[in-house]
Formats: C-alpha cells, structure tokens, sequence
C-alpha cells in the first residue's frame, strides 16, 4: 500500500499522543487488583526468582520464564502491589499501540486511526493490561513477529534484522505460553509460499528458521541436561492437562461436535471479542481469486486471521489424544492487532470510509469510549480495595497467629497481602474444610463477588455458618462494609 495522508502530520502525531495518553489512565482507572487466580501463580513465582529460591518444575507456568522473569525485575524496583505486577502487560500494550499507528503512518493514516482507536477501546486488552497475565506479551511478540514478515515481503527494512525480529518474537512467544503453537501453520504455510512456491524472500527465511531450529534446540537441550528429557515442557502440559468444565476431551462426542461446529460463535460474543471480530470479516472476501498468495502484501493480515482462528477452532491441547482448546477467547486475544490490521487494510479502501471521512460520522468511534468507561465503572465490583485494607489492618497486623476461613480465591493468594512473605496465619476455604471447624478466635472473611456457584460456595458458607452455632459458637462482626470480616465467640448465656 502505498503511504497515504490524510491528516498533516501534526494532526497524526497529536492523536497518537493522546491514544497512549487515555490507554495509559484507562489502565490506571480500570485496574480491580488481583483475579487471586493465574495472576497471583506468576506473580509468586516472580517474587521467588527475586528472592532466588526459583525452580522450573512440573508446573507448567514455570516454564513461562519470559513473563515471569520481566515482572520479576520490575516488581524489584517498584514492590508489589495491584499496579506494578501489571506494568508489564502494560509495557507490551503500549508498544503494540505503537506499532498500530506506526503502520498507519507507513502506509495509510485511517489504518492507524482505526487500529488504535478500536485497541485502546478493547474490553480484552484493558482486561489483560490490568492484570498479570500472559496474553499481552503474546500479543507483542507475535504481532512483531508478522510486522517483520510484512516489512520483508515488502522488501522494506534489513533483511537480516527482520529475520532475527521474527526469529525472536515467535521463540519469546514459546517461552510465554505454548499457544504459540497457534501460528504454526501460519507460518508453516507463508514459508512454503515464499520460499518453494514463490521462490521469494529466501534470504529473510534462511535467517528466520535457522535462528528458530537453533533456539528451540537450545532450549530442548537444557531441559534434557536438567531433567533427562529435550520435550520437558510438552510433557508437563500434558501430564498437567485436568478434566474441568472448560475441557473437552472427557465429553461425550454431542459436545465435542459441539464444540467444533457452534460453541466458538458463541464464545466470540463474551468479552466484546465479536467487535474486532466483525471489523475484520469482510476483508476475507479479499482472499478470492488468489489473494491468499500474497502477491499483494496487505493480504497478509485477513490470511493471518483465518489461519489462526481456523487452527484454534480445530487444534488439540494435548499431543497424547484429542482436546481441543475452551472457547475462552482469552486464548486467542493476541489475534486482536492482527484483526485490527485486516479491517484497517480493507475499510481504507472502501467508498464507505471516503463518505465517514468527509463527514461527522466520523465522530462515532467515540462511542467505542463506552467500553473502557464500563471497565473503570466496575472495577470496584469486586471490592479489591476494601478486602486489602480489611485483611491488612484487621488480620495480618495481629500479634498472634490467625485462622482465618474464607472464598477459594482468597485462600489460595492471601500470600499477596503479606507481601509474598512466609506466615503462620491460615486461610481455609470454606467449600473444602477437610475436616476442619471454626473455634473461638477464628475469623470468617466474606467478600461476596468472589463466591462461585461453581463450587457451592454460598451453600458451604451457610453449612459452616451451622458448624459454628452447633459448636456453640456466635458470629461477631468486627468489619467491613461490602467485605465482611467476622470473628467466631463462645455464645455466653
């Protein structure tokens, strides 16, 4: 695409200033603390490599070493708390943003106004920037990954940087999720077309595989020299691959048919996936008649989206039997530039953004602004901030030892609130006492989003609530006001 102006250039550098300028208060204003869920498993396992007690082991998160070992640097300097162990997510949000309008700047400023806009506006992107997960620094690296196959098969840039860019991203990927597989055929597929079929960018490929084979050998051959076996890691997410309601492979064959024909449709419409999703569809049509041999450049980015989500729709979880991936889109948000990119690509040449530009229609990507407004909105609904300064204050400033029972969530990170240091204090959830019952001096926490029905939390509370009056016991309430702290007394007569 050969660059277009449509805004001087004042203009297009003002708009990508404030672009990063509202991300950067959207992260800020929409941050609701810890999911006490994968986020808080990172995040300990980054405080260890600081305190150098760290180990990659059977966990497969430990195997993340490129998320874990930024944070990990970042939460050194900064402490931990709700904002620095998001910083990094950040950080690759902010770069891929970036790297939208810069594409627009290279080829076509409506690209780079749509893209960015429709990212800062994402309901996933705002979700994984504010929390401690994977999915950002994915979306970095593999989303730098294609921008430097897009630039080489422009012949645009330094071949052999290109090359060790791509290289790079897609290993970086490897060491933070192994849904990287994800773009395997993709690549697979513009390697064979370029290199066997096309007979084209063979230099950038010689560079970009053997970069690729000599990483993941190294890698396979440390973890053959540490544990006695180069495929470590697949074997752990396999052996780790447990049957839950998101899992596939314990069903029967109607919900695996299920699942492979219509579930996925219903999965785009959680999380405001279907937005991006929509954006980029018609440029499919674009693919006829050849396109999808590259021969134009900017088909790259509708070929990439139906490639990946043709994999993620069919792909196995597991190498030993069939399981294919939950429909969480989760797994597929570094898909999201990349869909920004085909949509941006086939709206600038459309009559239709000829008549939006030239008029105030224009002027209703503003209601895109709804969708962050909903997220900081709600960012106090889980109560983060009030369950911190209860637990801080009330709890883990006592003399002595306490026993506290509470949700699952809470249970399994209250580590964060003593700021990842070992304690004696106990917190028991209440849906899995194992034998375990309220005594005089004990606590009840109840921060009522964090009950799942899943696990009959509201029942078990109730049941533990009964425990405690047949033990002869009574529920003071010591705190709180939506968060609520209680402490179980001998009934007195």
């Amino acid at each position: 695409m050969t660059h277009q102006k449509f805004f001087d250039q004042r203009r297009y550098n003002t708009f990508g200033l404030l672009a990063n300028l509202i991300f950067l208060l959207v992260w800020y204003l929409a941050n609701d603390g810890l999911a006490f869920w994968d986020d808080y498993s990172y995040l300990n396992f980054a405080n260890e490599i600081n305190q150098g007690t760290f180990q990659v082991s059977q966990n497969h998160f430990t195997s993340r070493v490129a998320l874990l070992y930024p944070v990990a640097w970042i939460i050194d300097v900064l402490g931990i708390n709700e904002f620095s162990m998001a910083v990094y997510p950040l950080i690759c949000g902010i770069i891929v943003l970036n790297l939208l309008l810069w594409l627009g700047q290279l080829y076509h400023h409506w690209i780079g106004v749509l893209a960015a806009t429709f990212f800062v506006c994402d309901y996933h992107v705002i979700t994984f920037i504010t929390h401690l997960f994977p999915e950002m620094p994915m979306m970095l690296f593999l989303f730098g990954a294609l921008v430097a196959y897009d630039r080489a098969n422009r012949r645009e840039g330094d071949i052999r940087l290109l090359g060790l860019f791509t290289a790079t991203g897609i290993f970086l990927a490897f060491l933070t999720k192994m849904t990287v597989i994800l773009v395997g055929p993709l690549f697979l597929f513009l390697f064979i077309n370029d290199f066997w079929l096309k007979k084209t960018n063979k230099s950038y490929w010689l560079i970009t595989v053997v970069l690729l084979v000599f990483f993941v050998l190294v890698n396979g051959f440390w973890y053959q020299e540490l544990y006695g076996d180069f495929f470590y890691r697949f074997s752990n997410i396999s052996d780790n691959h447990e049957a839950s309601v998101k899992t596939f492979f314990d069903k029967d064959d109607i919900t695996l048919l299920k699942r492979l024909t219509y579930l996925p449709l219903l999965g785009f419409t959680r999380g405001g996936f279907f937005i991006p999703l929509l954006f980029a569809l018609p440029s499919l049509f674009t693919l006829r008649s050849g396109g999808w041999k590259l021969n134009d450049p900017e088909k790259l980015w509708p070929l990439a989206m139906l490639v990946i989500l043709a994999t993620w729709w069919l792909m196995s979880t597991n190498w030993k039997y069939y399981s294919p991936m939950p429909v969480d889109t989760r797994h597929i948000t570094f898909l999201i530039p990349i869909l920004l990119m085909a949509g941006g690509t086939y709206w600038t040449k459309t009559p239709l953004l000829t008549a939006v530009r030239y008029s105030k229609v224009r002027y209703l990507l503003a209601l895109l602004l709804l969708i962050p407004i909903y997220k900081i909105w709600h960012a106090g609904d889980r109560n983060f901030e009030e369950l911190q300064s209860i637990v801080k204050t009330d709890l883990v400033n006592q003399e002595e030892e306490v026993v506290v029972f509470t949700d699952g969530l809470v249970s399994y990170g209250y580590g964060y609130f003593y700021g990842l240091k070992p304690t004696d204090d106990e917190y028991i959830w209440f849906s899995e006492l194992e034998g375990r019952k309220p005594g005089a001096g004990d606590y009840l926490l109840v921060n009522p989003p964090f009950l799942n029905k899943r696990y009959d939390d509201f029942n078990n509370l109730e049941r533990l609530k009964e425990m405690a009056g047949t033990a002869q016991l009574r529920l003071v309430r010591v705190g709180g006001t939506h968060v609520e702290l209680y402490r179980f007394e001998e009934l007195t007569h």
